[in-house]
């Protein structure tokens, strides 16, 4: 699912971006941007749902 797959994103470490100059403390942490696309599809995904 896209949620296990944002959560999966906490054990990598960050190669760009904003949190590239703090990534060993990054480690552990999902990354934001793969949290909200997840949100996001799930919300989608319930909408389709209802209208289906």
């Amino acid at each position: 699912t896209a949620t296990a797959a944002a959560a999966a994103t906490a054990d990598l470490l960050p190669r760009r971006g904003r949190a590239r100059p703090h990534a060993e403390k990054s480690l552990g942490t999902p990354d934001a941007g793969a949290h909200s696309l997840a949100l996001i599809t799930r919300a989608v995904h319930g909408a389709l749902l209802e209208h289906h």
